[in-house]
């Protein structure tokens, strides 16, 4: 067993920061951690749980009971809180509550809220109090993709730290993938995950073939490919998300930056998109946006698609 924080990747300037913070005694009890999924912002809180809760050190030994226990997710000094469904609900909020009106036998208590931004209004506001002046001895760790999707009154009573996206040489240490898959995941070994998993490779396929079709074949409308592939809203819409990739590579190969281009595997597609003219790139870039809007309203997505090849033409 070792230390969870030895174990985080691309973010140590930040735990040593915070580290130092607990080990002089004014670190704040209130942490908002936001960035983008899969870059190691839960491992880093469970780590930090495990300084604060361990007996041995103040950054955490790896070694004793308590770590390891903390390593489980077992610990009785450990409140872990994660959606219930699409939700956290008021229930959860009163057992991270009743938690803490039971006598602490450890010392210090932390609460980890996973995916914050889900916490439902009446949960949030059962917790505004505690969250402003927590208990001695007591730290939250809220976990979200960004402050934006967190209430106001939470915000201002946390204090936030920024993480940033992975490097390709950090996703590289740890998972085995072409060069493009780690380029494209942007930093986030969720994101590597999907990529790499069969059926997405499928999806991301068919984007390809698609969009050949959409950019070169004049009866694209009355292909009854796309009309079967664009029936499924979700896959339409992670369709539509590798196009406008596809798009903004071939802007990157038009102006030489070909170390910027993102989908290395694609260069044959990248290569007929670059010979579109710049601005009819920049005009389906840009209604390949408003397409992934037309969606998320849950508008039918081949009618979505009709009027996207209509309008790209005019």
């Amino acid at each position: 067993m070792a230390r969870m924080l030895d174990f985080v990747l691309g973010h140590q300037e930040t735990i040593k920061k915070m580290v130092e913070s607990f080990e002089n005694g004014k670190p704040g009890q209130t942490f908002l951690f936001v960035g983008p999924g899969g870059i190691g912002k839960k491992l880093t809180a469970m780590g930090l749980a495990q300084a604060l809760l361990c007996p041995s050190s103040p950054r955490g030994c790896g070694k004793c009971p308590s770590c390891f226990r903390i390593s489980q997710g077992s610990h009785e000094g450990l409140k872990l809180i994660a959606p219930n469904g699409a939700n956290i609900k008021m229930e959860q909020a009163k057992e991270v509550l009743e938690f803490l009106s039971l006598k602490s036998l450890t010392g210090n208590r932390v609460i980890v809220i996973d995916q914050a931004q889900t916490l439902n209004p009446q949960a949030a506001n059962s917790l505004l109090k505690t969250l402003e002046e927590p208990p001695e001895g007591t730290f939250f760790f809220l976990i979200a993709p960004s402050v934006a999707g967190i209430l106001p009154t939470i915000r201002s009573r946390s204090r936030i730290v920024q993480f940033r996206p992975l490097t390709q040489e950090d996703l590289g240490k740890r998972v085995k993938a072409p060069a493009w898959a780690l380029k494209a995941a942007g930093g986030s070994f969720e994101k590597l995950a999907q990529l790499q998993d069969g059926p997405e490779q499928e999806v991301r396929e068919k984007a390809v073939e698609l969009l050949t079709l959409f950019i070169q074949d004049a009866d694209f409308l009355l292909n009854e490919l796309w009309r079967n592939e664009f029936k499924d809203r979700a896959q339409g819409q992670r369709m539509i998300s590798y196009w406008i990739g596809f798009l903004k590579d071939a802007i990157c190969l038009q102006e030489g930056a070909k170390t910027q281009i993102v989908n290395l595997d694609q260069a044959p597609l990248i290569k007929v998109l670059a010979e579109l003219e710049r601005p009819r790139i920049l005009n389906l870039i840009q209604k390949a946006l408003q397409v992934e809007q037309a969606f998320a309203a849950n508008r039918d997505p081949q009618l979505i698609i009709e009027e996207f090849y209509v309008t790209s033409k005019a």
